[in-house]
């Protein structure tokens, strides 16, 4: 007698095999997406979330994670992911032709809303989520396996329809429980925040635009709503935490933000404010990256990759770069010290320290704590 065409009901096939590989994939990517979309908008770290979904400006979570679409009603979106594979996971242990005339039905609907993300992604939000991305690929070969070689059918079965359903609307109710509390907790640390921030007193922006901008809205530094100076120290390691910041402020209020670079070396070898050789190659470092303003984003970033081993790869990165003839030089040394006596007026006494609409802010702050800021200077903008 002919098999059934079935892609759960013949057995444990190689087919259905690859389905519960896939259905697994689907919950570990949807979890790590899930997990992503809380690290990133309630961080209990400095840094928001882990760089392993941000490669680019182009392919990345974050625009994503911050888009309307990333949850409804506080439940994240990924989080029905994660119930979509365990029910494809389900059908495929424990198959049933009821079970699988369900998860063929939530394939195709499951697989449009995929493709409409998808372009959604790429014509609105101008980026790609590499593991939304992924998502989709898993969501296409369920889809495709249970079209071509499982039963095919629009239609679910209305008692395990109404389970799943039941299932669905208690987990999203906790999800948005939790997500809800963060929500509270976040508005009013950010608020405590802006309070905070609009009773520092306002000392202005450096009397000298530096040359060295990470990022412009506007022309003329004075000219965005938004103006941030970083004082910073190449071997100090919140000043790197700093930079690995500014991608994702970019991202978000690049239309609005000014954020301009001041060396601030704290080694007596080019700052006089400096008793001590704290930092023995702060200064060589700053030189290199002053040396050529065309080249100072790539030696920045270079800089602050190697900074734990900055003392054997210094001559390296300068190399590399072309600017090595800046190491010692005095032109490029005369650069650093002007970006040092900009901060007199603010009584700088360390690093990272900065300047955010005349304001001094030592240390550094989460993303969100300056995102509650940068949308308080938005409304009187």
């Amino acid at each position: 007698m002919e098999p059934k065409k079935s892609l759960t009901l013949n057995g444990m096939t190689g087919l259905n095999f690859l389905f519960i590989i896939n259905a697994v994939a689907m919950i570990a990517v949807s979890g790590y997406l899930t997990s992503h979309f809380y690290d990133t908008l309630y961080p209990s770290q400095l840094v928001a979330a882990s760089t392993l979904c941000n490669v680019s400006n182009f392919f990345n979570c974050d625009a994503a994670t911050y888009s309307k679409l990333s949850n409804i009603a506080g439940v994240p979106i990924a989080f029905f992911g994660i119930i979509i594979g365990a029910i494809f996971l389900l059908t495929a242990l424990m198959p049933s032709e009821a079970l699988e005339r369900t998860s063929s039905a939530i394939s195709k609907y499951n697989f449009t809303g995929c493709v409409l993300l998808f372009f959604f992604s790429i014509g609105a939000l101008g980026s790609l989520c590499p593991f939304c991305t992924l998502y989709y690929v898993l969501s296409g070969v369920a889809f495709f396996l249970l079209m071509k070689k499982g039963i095919n059918t629009w239609k679910p079965d209305m008692k395990w329809s109404g389970i799943f359903g039941v299932i669905l609307l208690v987990g999203s109710f906790f999800v948005g429980q939790h997500t809800a509390d963060k929500e509270n907790k976040k508005s009013k640390v950010g608020e405590a925040i802006v309070t905070q921030y609009n009773k520092l007193a306002t000392i202005g922006d450096p009397d000298i635009d530096s040359p060295f901008r990470i990022h412009s809205a506007t022309e003329k530094f004075a000219d965005a709503p938004i103006r941030i100076t970083i004082f910073s120290d190449f071997e100090c390691p919140f000043c790197k935490i700093v930079s690995d910041q500014m991608p994702e402020i970019i991202r978000l209020y690049g239309k609005h933000i000014n954020i301009q670079y001041m060396f601030y070396p704290l080694d007596s070898k080019c700052n006089a404010n400096m008793k001590s050789r704290g930092h023995v190659n702060a200064c060589d470092a700053a030189a290199i990256a002053a040396c050529d303003e065309n080249k100072f984003h790539a030696v920045h970033d270079a800089i602050f990759e190697h900074q734990q081993t900055l003392a054997n790869d210094l001559k390296f990165i300068a190399g590399k770069h072309g600017v090595a003839n800046c190491l010692g030089n005095e032109e490029a040394i005369n650069k650093v010290i002007t970006s040092i006596n900009q901060a007199d007026k603010y009584n700088l006494k360390s690093t990272p320290t900065i300047i955010l609409n005349g304001k001094k802010i030592e240390g550094t702050i989460p993303n969100y704590q300056f995102f509650a800021i940068f949308e308080e200077l938005l409304k009187g903008k």
